[in-house]
């Protein structure tokens, strides 16, 4: 099982790759960052896994019609509330996550 760490790094390795894969299909970093209204920088940042502010990311999924598929899955997420113990044993791993950063 991975750990906690492990896990939120996978995710943004992914994420980040999934933006950069379906930009690049579409457009340069610089158009790209034209119609997020922030820098270039910021989008490479982004794709490269580093942190960037919630908003840009948010709206780079909007952007690149990604959106819908992440709204999917939160859809079904809430659908089916987790129970007492579920929602102790997240609430753990995401204490173990927000360790470092508090």
């Amino acid at each position: 099982m991975k750990s906690p760490q492990e896990l939120q790094d996978e995710v943004v390795r992914k994420l980040a790759k999934f933006i950069r894969t379906e930009r690049e299909y579409r457009m340069s970093q610089i158009a790209f960052s034209e119609r997020l209204y922030c820098g270039r920088a910021t989008i490479s940042r982004m794709e490269s896994g580093h942190s960037v502010r919630s908003e840009y990311l948010i709206a780079a999924l909007v952007e690149l019609g990604l959106a819908p598929k992440f709204i999917e899955i939160l859809d079904a997420a809430l659908a089916e509330p987790p129970s007492k113990r579920e929602k102790d044993e997240r609430q753990r791993r995401f204490d173990a996550i927000m360790a470092p950063y508090l």
